[in-house]
Order: C-alpha cells, then structure tokens, then sequence
C-alpha cells in the first residue's frame, strides 16, 4: 500500500499488520467503520476470504465512516473499503457531504447487499413509534460518519419530520450513539439492524424495540427525496435481527466494496473472483451476507465501476 500523510492509527495498523503477514504476500488495506459495526463485520468477513485464498494479505483498517474512508480510498492510502451506497453516489459528484470536494477516483467493485438501518428503543419504553420521537432525546449528527445523518433524516422525513423536532443529542458515530443509549443518555438512537453492536446493545439494556418506517409510496417519494438510491424493505425476523419480532419497514440501502481507480486491476479483479465464488462462507462469517446473492454483485446503482471488476463480470455474463 501506498499510504500519503497518514493518521497515526492508520500507520500503526498497517505496520501490525505487515508484521503479520506472511511475508511474501502483498498486504492490501481495507477501511471500515469502528469494530462492532456492519461495516467491520463485513470487511473482516472479505478480509479474511482473501488472506486464505490468495497472494493478498488483507487487514481491516477502522478508520471511521465513509465520509473519512472514501477520500483515503481516492487518494491511494487505501486499496479497498466498504460503504453504503449513498456517500459513493455523492462521493463521484461532489454532493452532499462531499459538496465541493469530489472523489472522482473512486469506484464500485462490488453491491453485497442490502444494509438495513433504523431507530430503535428500548423494549419497555412508552416511545411507539417514530412519531413520538417528538421532543425526546435521540443521537443525531454523526461528525464522523455523516451518512447516518443523511439516512437518519431520509427515515424521519418518511413521516413529515425533520431533526429539529427532536431533542438532539450530538455524537460522533453511530458506535457511540449507541453507546450514549446504552447509558441511558438517549431514548433513541439509529444502527444498522443486525450488527454486533446492536446485539450486545439489547444484552445489555435487557431488550430493544425497532421502530417500523412507512410502508407507503408517500414514504418512499420522502426517503429518495433525501437519500437517492435507497428505498424502504419490508424485512423478517431471523437470529441475527434482534428486536425484529415481526415484519417491519426499514430503510434499505446497497451495501458496496469500492476501490481506488489505481488499485490494480488484477487485484480487483481477484478480489470479485473470490467473493462472486464464496457467498456460503462468507455467510458463515458474518451474518449480513446471509442476503447476499452474487447475482446481484454488479447491479446498476448509476456509480462508476472498477475495470478490474467489470472485466470479471463480463467475463461470467453479469455485464454486456
């Protein structure tokens, strides 16, 4: 890896990591949110694939929200992250929370699935639905990962509100606010339904409680309007979504691994390989894959993609 004006934890995990290694092996980068997140979850999951099954030795690197990977991805530092597809679409156009700063070398290489995001309470609390979210305190902002901002507004402008109808309580990340909901600083937070840190969350208030978006196309018209590409799902409980105890709506967005336009084409191309040919046991690895369908891996979502990519999928027949 090539690594510019790097921040000192990022120095010292590739360092770690080239220790490692094994040493004829090229060690590869890939970003993420913090542990406990999707993110991670799904990164470590690809991390260890393509350590075990090539000349790629592949380390998580927890940088943060995409909003902070994505321009490391851009500019070199990393080969590889993973992200929701909202901040990529903008990242490409130099919109939202990339306004005025575009990352114009950044690029899909794969959609994996679906990542689902919603707010939830705790099981007893008299708070029933996103309406009387009214007044209450509830994590917002997300400095650091600002595409939990984006979706937080998509879900509450679902049911005509805004932010401003809560009584906000500033964090970082989404980590931390749930850790702010943990320690009962919050009545609400939003998470992505599934993730590890949801599931120690509901141990350790003693239950959680999802609140359910709209299933209308009034609904859908407002979360597009605010967050393009993602749309509203209808999904079922299994062991993985704690606190799902029935169908529920939940915003849906495309979950993606980008790569930088340098990352070598060879490489991407044996990174899409891999995962196109080992969905079971990436979904051993971690529980968000169970949805993925390689099927669906090179999806039009209207972002650019990575030649090396493009080269794998036309060669199987998932492009022209």
């Amino acid at each position: 890896m090539t690594y510019l004006a790097k921040p000192a934890a990022l120095v010292a995990a590739v360092a770690l990591s080239m220790v490692a290694g094994v040493a004829s092996a090229q060690t590869v980068g890939i970003g993420s949110n913090p542990q406990g997140s999707a993110a991670y979850g799904t990164a470590a999951a690809i991390a260890a694939l393509v350590s075990r099954n090539s000349d790629y030795n592949m380390r998580v690197i927890p940088q943060g929200g995409p909003d902070v990977t994505i321009p490391l991805v851009n500019t070199g530092e990393l080969e590889f992250s993973v992200s929701n597809s909202i901040p990529v679409y903008y990242a490409q156009r130099g919109g939202a929370m990339f306004r005025d700063r575009p990352q114009e070398n950044v690029r899909m290489v794969a959609a994996l699935y679906n990542l689902n995001v919603a707010f939830f309470v705790r099981a007893d609390s008299d708070i029933q639905s996103m309406e009387d979210l009214r007044g209450r305190r509830v994590a917002t902002e997300f400095t650091g990962q600002r595409v939990l901002h984006t979706m937080q507004s998509a879900i509450l402008a679902t049911v005509g509100m805004s932010v401003a109808d809560l009584e906000a309580v500033p964090v970082p990340s989404g980590v931390r606010g749930v850790d702010e909901f943990d320690a009962g600083s919050v009545d609400a937070t939003i998470f992505s339904v599934g993730s590890g840190r949801v599931q120690q969350s509901n141990a350790s208030v003693g239950g959680l409680r999802w609140l359910p978006v709209p299933l209308t196309d009034e609904a859908q018209a407002a979360l597009v309007a605010v967050a393009p590409g993602s749309y509203i799902e209808e999904i079922q409980p299994n062991e993985s979504r704690v606190g799902i105890t029935g169908p529920t709506g939940v915003f849906a967005g495309p979950f993606l691994l980008i790569a930088g336009e340098n990352t070598p084409e060879d490489m991407v191309y044996a990174v899409t390989r891999l995962i196109h040919e080992n969905a079971e046991a990436l979904g051993a690895a971690d529980a968000q894959f169970l949805d993925f369908d390689p099927a669906n891996m090179a999806r039009d979502l209207d972002i650019q993609m990575h030649p090396g990519a493009i080269r794998f999928y036309r060669e199987i027949g998932l492009l022209p």
